[in-house]
């Protein structure tokens, strides 16, 4: 027995704040820039999850899928050091999506 999929259409984010954050990320995964150089891409993209009602947690998952396609990721660092750099990244990424 099939069962019907019943979950509606869920907002994601545009592809344009998607690129965004894509490149300001990998300019902070590359240079090593402050974590507030992912600042304005960040804002941009918790705006729109806000204006959209998408969960904190879907915006995390977006973000980590972001991070996680970057090609520069998986050579960055011992595991450790890339787990660390995306903590700071979801952290800035909770305090813009919660800031009014």
């Amino acid at each position: 027995m099939m069962v019907h999929e019943s979950t509606p259409d869920r907002p994601a984010l545009s592809a344009e704040s998607l690129q965004a954050l894509e490149a300001a990320m990998l300019t902070y995964a590359v240079t090593g820039t402050a974590p507030s150089s992912l600042e304005p891409a960040l804002a941009q993209i918790a705006a729109e999850a806000r204006a959209k009602q998408l969960r904190a947690e879907q915006l995390l998952i977006a973000l980590k899928d972001v991070w996680y396609a970057l090609p520069s990721i998986g050579r960055a660092g011992t595991v450790d050091e890339q787990n660390a750099v995306l903590q700071r990244v979801v952290t800035l990424c909770v305090r813009a999506y919660y800031s009014t």
